[in-house]
């Protein structure tokens, strides 16, 4: 009988454990893409090495949420909707891929081993990437170019502020995705075309 009352009072914990947990929704996870580089056309350059160095991004964006901001600075992190890996490391992908394409006479090097001498460098670092609270994203930072004497060839800003298309997440990945190739590493790859004629 004292197993059988032991036996109901764990059934009943259980259950009234069960029902006063609230159902966690289930999380969404994004990746960056490029779905315009067939539209892109090459630009022709001089053939040299470049080294495109792991895009850095602020720390407020190091984690895996997508991040909303206010405009009194309040950041918003979604619990639901996430970075389907981190936002540098999709950062670095999805440009070195845009300027291997953009440039294809440039012999790209990214995380591989890179040659010792006659090397350039792109730095690309990144304040801003968020939407905010009025329905706009926000890119901003600034690139680097230097050469294989380490002297700097260029150093340019980039701040973008446009409305999003459509509302949700899913909107917000794509405007972001879409900018940051469109309004930054096209205007990179053009620059660095302009340096290396």
């Amino acid at each position: 009988m004292r197993n059988w009352r032991l036996f109901c009072v764990v059934i009943i914990s259980g259950l009234l454990v069960a029902c006063s947990t609230p159902p966690v929704a289930p999380s969404k996870e994004y990746l960056l893409l490029d779905k315009g580089q067939v539209e892109a056309e090459p630009i022709a350059t001089k053939s040299v090495a470049m080294h495109l160095l792991p895009v850095s991004v602020a720390p407020y964006l190091l984690g895996t949420e997508l991040v909303l901001v206010s405009s009194q600075g309040e950041v918003f992190r979604s619990q639901n909707n996430l970075w389907a890996e981190p936002l540098s490391t999709q950062l670095t992908r999805i440009s070195q891929q845009s300027l291997e394409h953009r440039l294809p006479d440039i012999t790209w090097f990214g995380h591989q081993s890179v040659p010792v001498d006659g090397v350039y460098q792109l730095n690309l670092e990144v304040d801003a990437f968020y939407a905010d609270l009025d329905g706009n994203v926000h890119i901003t930072g600034r690139w680097q170019l230097v050469s294989p004497a380490r002297e700097l060839l260029q150093v340019e800003t980039f701040t973008i502020v446009e409305p999003l298309q459509a509302d949700g997440f899913p909107a917000m990945v794509n405007t972001l995705s879409h900018l940051w190739l469109e309004k930054v590493v096209q205007v990179v790859s053009t620059q660095i075309s302009k340096d290396l004629l």
